[in-house]
């Protein structure tokens, strides 16, 4: 497995060989790499919030959940 040094190192001399006309395509890449990158970062930490919920309210709320789809999904069946 390569170190991350090293993928560094590569992806440094990639863009050292790419035309000038192009880094700002790469800018651009990059960007939305890292919005993708903050965005899963962002919903991932919300999946903690259930690791210490009491189990009465957890019940409760899938009771609820059931009862809601159950709900919408006879209208849109109707």
């Amino acid at each position: 497995m390569i170190a991350d040094t090293q993928i560094i190192q590569q992806i440094l001399r990639k863009i050292r060989r790419n035309p000038s006309n192009k880094l700002n395509d790469l800018n651009e890449y990059l960007s939305k790499l890292e919005q993708t990158t903050e965005k899963a970062s962002k919903i991932l930490s919300f999946a903690a919030s259930w690791s210490n919920i009491d189990e009465s309210a957890y019940n409760q709320f899938m009771d609820n959940l059931i009862k809601n789809r159950n709900k919408n999904s006879r209208r849109f069946n109707e």
